[in-house]
């Protein structure tokens, strides 16, 4: 690899991977966390991933798509958790998607509320 300053080929790993999960990886750490997160997130067989990425250059097995998803599945999932954490408080209409059972009227509650409401009559 080369140094990004000076470009000297002695340089061992990246400065960028100083204290991450990746830093014995022979990839680069956008392309590892894109390959999991595509795995995760579309459900792909993890023989799938190598094959979609050689048709873009970059060859590797699916032996290390499964150590990589060992390495990252709980980071990544630690960091979707806070995000959605927060975005009920966003929008008002995926409040109302995201509540739990207990805050929703059964069907049985709502036909007995509707039963019970005053019916309107037409007037004539």
């Amino acid at each position: 690899m080369r140094c990004l300053e000076c470009g000297s080929e002695a340089v061992t790993e990246r400065p960028e991977r100083s204290a991450t999960l990746l830093n014995r990886t022979q990839y680069p750490s956008d392309v590892v966390a894109l390959v999991v997160l595509w795995r995760l997130r579309y459900k792909l067989a993890r023989r799938d991933l190598p094959e979609m990425f050689t048709v873009r250059g970059i060859v590797f097995s699916y032996e290390a798509v499964r150590e990589w998803e060992a390495k990252l599945r709980p980071a990544l999932a630690e960091a979707l958790q806070r995000r959605r954490r927060g975005s009920c408080a966003r929008t008002p209409m995926s409040c109302r998607a995201g509540r739990s059972p207990a805050h929703r009227p059964s069907w049985s509650q709502s036909a007995a509320a509707r039963s019970q409401a005053p019916r309107k009559t037409k007037p004539h």
